[in-house]
C-alpha cells in the first residue's frame, strides 16, 4: 500500500489536541492543499479564513451555534447540548473555515475536495484534524453578515465547511466500513 492510501486508511476526526501551536509552515502547508485542490471549470472560488484556537471570534461563533441548536431542540437534545463541554473546534490550535462564491452552483462540492486535501495533507504530518459541519446554523442564522465581515469573506460568499488541526492529545480508530454493502459493480 503507498503512502498515501496509508494515510487515508489510518485518518480519524480528532476531538482532543495538546494545544501547542502549529509552525507557520504547517499552517501554509494545509493552506496550500486546500488551494491545490481541483474545482469545477477551475473557478477557484474557494476562499479559507485561518484563525488561531484561542481567538475570540470562535467563542462567539460556538455560542451562536448552540443557542440556535437549543431553540429548535427536544429536552433530550437540550441536556446533551447543555452537558457538552467541548466548542465546536475542540480547543484546537488553528481553525480553518472555508467559504465559497454564494452563485456558484458547484461551490460545496468544491470546498468539500479542499477540505479532504486539507485533511490528508494535515494527517500526512502528523497531525489531528476535524472536518467541521455544525456550525453551519451559526454562519448562516441571524448573525452570519456580522461573521461573513469577521472572517475576510470576499464579497457574495458564504460559509461552506470548516476544519480543525493540531498535535493529538489521544488516538482514536479510523471508522470501520462495510465494503460489500457500500459499493455495486454494475
Amino acid at each position: 500500500m503507498n503512502d498515501t492510501l496509508k494515510i487515508i486508511k489510518e485518518r480519524s476526526s480528532v476531538r482532543a489536541y495538546t494545544g501547542e501551536p502549529l509552525s507557520e509552515d504547517e499552517i501554509r502547508a494545509i493552506v496550500e492543499a486546500g488551494l491545490q485542490a481541483p474545482t469545477a471549470r477551475n473557478m477557484r472560488e474557494v476562499h479559507i479564513s485561518v484563525i488561531p484556537g484561542n481567538h475570540p471570534l470562535l467563542k462567539e461563533i460556538d455560542i451562536e451555534n448552540k443557542s440556535i441548536m437549543l431553540e429548535n431542540a427536544d429536552a433530550a437534545a437540550k441536556d446533551a447540548i447543555m452537558g457538552n463541554p467541548n466548542n465546536f473546534y475542540y480547543n484546537a490550535p488553528c481553525v480553518f473555515i472555508l467559504s465559497v462564491d454564494k452563485d456558484f452552483v458547484w461551490n460545496k462540492v468544491d470546498a468539500g475536495i479542499a477540505v479532504e486535501n486539507m485533511s490528508i495533507a494535515a494527517s500526512s504530518m502528523g497531525l489531528g484534524n476535524l472536518i467541521i459541519g455544525i456550525i453551519s446554523r451559526a454562519m448562516s442564522g441571524n448573525k452570519k453578515e456580522y461573521f461573513a465581515k469577521a472572517l475576510n469573506f470576499p464579497e457574495n460568499y458564504e460559509f461552506a465547511i470548516a476544519f480543525a488541526a493540531g498535535r493529538k492529545a489521544a488516538d482514536k480508530a479510523p471508522h470501520d466500513y462495510d465494503y460489500d454493502s457500500s459499493v455495486s459493480f454494475i
